[in-house]
């Protein structure tokens, strides 16, 4: 499996309805035909600029490790997701039903 392309796309400065002014860095994530944004809210107060894309990254990876560990009930064994497979209701085409009778 191919590893996941991450860069910042954006940064933007902003206060919106916060009193306390914001940076917004945007993360552009991409895989294959998977591609998605990522914005992650930083103080602008909390930070010095030239450290504003480190914090955002240790943000991003804490984002994503919560998470992982929030889904970690859903991850399948491969023999799970075969079982499934096989319990499809959904009616077989001929080519599924060929691609069955291989295994």
């Amino acid at each position: 499996m191919s590893k996941f392309k991450i860069k910042v796309a954006r940064i933007e400065t902003g206060t919106g309805s916060r009193a306390d002014p914001h940076v917004c860095v945007t993360f552009q994530i991409k895989r294959a035909e998977v591609s998605f944004q990522v914005p992650i809210r930083l103080s602008v107060s909390d930070y010095d600029d030239t450290e504003m894309v480190q914090a955002a990254r240790s943000a991003l990876h804490r984002t994503f490790a919560e998470l992982a560990a929030q889904s970690r009930d859903w991850s399948l064994s491969a023999t799970d997701l075969r079982k499934l497979s096989r319990m499809s209701l959904r009616p077989k085409t001929q080519t599924t039903r060929a691609r069955h009778r291989k295994q």
